[in-house]
């Protein structure tokens, strides 16, 4: 795969996981679900954004990678041994938390896995990405601390 083809399948993703978490938030009842959702959705919006801007400039590729590269991340795990549910109108604020942190912890896996696979600039525009989907469900975690774990 070359880098360029890289960067459209994964601006690919991206709109796909807008439209999902655009989709989910039209599903469910609560407002403040909704938000949520839709705050996730433009997230990926960003990171398309972003790829879009990597692709049309390649010179942007480095300064690009060495930004995403260079966040400090923390995985804390809290959503890997959650259950995760289907997202029905009745989701609750944590059900939708716990499938945004799965969705953004297969998302990191997949492009770690393609960087163990590749070498050179592809390698490393995969580690990258793979730290921004990290950063995505680091987000989403703290949410879901900052929110459910204060209900107990």
């Amino acid at each position: 795969m070359t880098i360029e083809e890289i960067l459209t399948e994964a601006i690919q993703g991206e709109v796909e996981s807008y439209e999902l978490y655009t989709n989910a938030a039209t599903m469910v009842k609560a407002p403040h679900i909704k938000e949520t959702l839709l705050e996730l959705a433009q997230e990926e919006l960003g990171h398309k954004a972003m790829l879009e801007n990597m692709l049309a400039h390649p010179a942007s590729l480095r300064r690009g990678v060495k930004r995403l590269r260079s966040e400090p991340i923390q995985d804390y795990k809290v959503g890997d041994h959650l259950v995760v549910k289907p997202l029905t109108p009745d989701s609750t604020f944590q059900d939708v938390l716990i499938f945004a942190s799965r969705k953004e912890q297969q998302s990191h896996e997949l492009y770690r896995d393609l960087a163990e696979e590749n070498e050179g600039e592809i390698r490393d525009l995969f580690e990258a990405m793979a730290r921004d989907e990290l950063r995505h469900k680091d987000l989403v975690e703290r949410w879901y601390e900052e929110v459910v774990y204060q209900d107990f």
